[in-house]
């Protein structure tokens, strides 16, 4: 569920991005439109209450405006847009600067950390941070004001942008905090959801034939003793789409009447056939539940054979996805030691014989060959199913 959370996560960062370079835009072009709207009130009437040069705003205006239709109808990705909101600050600032003429100018530096800090990215609000610290140090001391200034007045200014930095960089930390408490309620929520949908499928399926009572669970629990033997499967994400495979894989068996299921003698060719369809009915089953896409596989291929004369597809060797070669190994084995309407089990030794002799034909040789690393670890699984049976044979005579 990390990977899921980390794309939940990085989708609702990249929703941020563009939301705040629409709104950072949006502000620049008001207060860019009030600037020039009251700064020709003052032109026209002789007003001595801006020495801005309507010139210079008029080309920030046209640079903001240039940029937001880009964002609007270009739609660039939100990780370069806010570049391009930074930098348009940037712009807008020097600008002012050397054209405004009044000493306080310096002070618009202030707000590059704060917009770099509203994105929420700590390597983007440093990166910001320290270039509107660059930009003031270089204005401060290359070209200062008319104004009276020293030494003393151009550290105040650095530490004051320090000041405003800090702040700046808690924003930021609070407002990754509130996304990661919200994708982790989501993800969260997510996943037991999932885990309650796998559940009611898994009771579903059982009701219709007695004789799989608990077959999903066990076939799961083989499948992820044989994973963790391999590397392939040292990401535990892996090794939990391996067990809900195996818990589902037999989810498409909701579609096959259970005259058919629970059938005490050899099945027609038609009969065959529809319970052949079960892979293809659960895989699709699958793919339209969010959260269970990564489930496909497993469902859809794990009656494929390694001499490619399984189904529902015929994939041969290593075109048949991983987890459906171990789930047709854990499959097989399960079915053969348990009780069917129309058979008695083997013995777990007996099955695990025939699993063997099935090397290279039925079964990938590699995973038969990791059989007896597992031999103790399947052997408490299956003792403890065995204990789980005489208990529903009791209820059930008892009923």
């Amino acid at each position: 569920m990390t990977e899921e959370k980390n794309r939940l996560l990085a989708n609702c960062y990249r929703e941020h991005w563009d939301l705040i370079s629409s709104r950072v835009l949006k502000i620049i072009l008001g207060y860019l439109l009030i600037s020039i709207g009251w700064n020709i009130v003052f032109h026209i009437y002789s007003l001595p209450y801006s020495r801005a040069q309507l010139s210079a705003l008029l080309v920030c205006l046209a640079v903001s405006v240039v940029l937001y239709g880009l964002h609007k109808y270009e739609k660039p990705a939100p990780k370069t847009m806010r570049h391009f909101v930074v930098g348009l600050c940037i712009f807008i600032m020097f600008l002012l600067y050397f054209c405004s003429g009044f000493s306080e100018s310096w002070s618009y530096f202030f707000l590059v950390p704060l917009a770099a800090a509203l994105y929420g990215d700590r390597y983007f609000t440093f990166l910001y941070s320290g270039v509107g610290l660059a930009c003031l140090t270089f204005l401060s001391v290359k070209f200062p004001m008319p104004v009276s200034s020293d030494s003393i007045d151009v550290a105040n200014r650095i530490l004051l942008y320090f000041i405003l930095a800090t702040y700046s960089y808690l924003l930021f930390k609070t407002l990754f905090e509130n996304y990661n408490k919200q994708v982790t309620v989501v993800t969260e929520a997510l996943e037991t959801t999932i885990e309650q949908v796998v559940a009611s499928f898994i009771v579903a399926i059982e009701a219709k034939d007695q004789y799989t009572f608990g077959h999903s669970e066990r076939v799961s629990l083989y499948a992820v003793e044989m994973a963790k033997t391999l590397r392939e499967y040292e990401d535990d994400n892996k090794l939990k789409t391996l067990r809900l495979s195996g818990l589902m894989h037999d989810v498409g068996k909701i579609n096959i009447p259970e005259s058919i299921l629970t059938k005490p003698d050899k099945l027609t060719p038609e009969e065959y056939e529809l319970i052949k369809t079960h892979t293809v009915v659960g895989a699709r089953m699958v793919e339209k539940i969010t959260g269970l896409g990564p489930l496909k596989n497993g469902v859809l291929y794990h009656h494929e054979r390694w001499d490619g004369r399984g189904y529902p597809a015929e994939l041969q060797g290593e075109e048949i996805p991983l987890d459906a070669r171990i789930l047709a190994i854990a499959d097989a084995f399960d079915a053969m030691t348990s009780s069917r309407a129309y058979r008695d089990a083997l013995s777990f030794h007996e099955a695990f014989n025939r699993l063997k002799e099935a090397r290279g034909t039925q079964f990938d040789p590699k995973l038969i060959d990791c059989l007896e690393s597992v031999r103790f670890q399947w052997l408490q699984i299956y003792n403890e199913s065995q204990f789980s049976l005489d208990d529903l044979e009791k209820l059930t005579d008892f009923l």
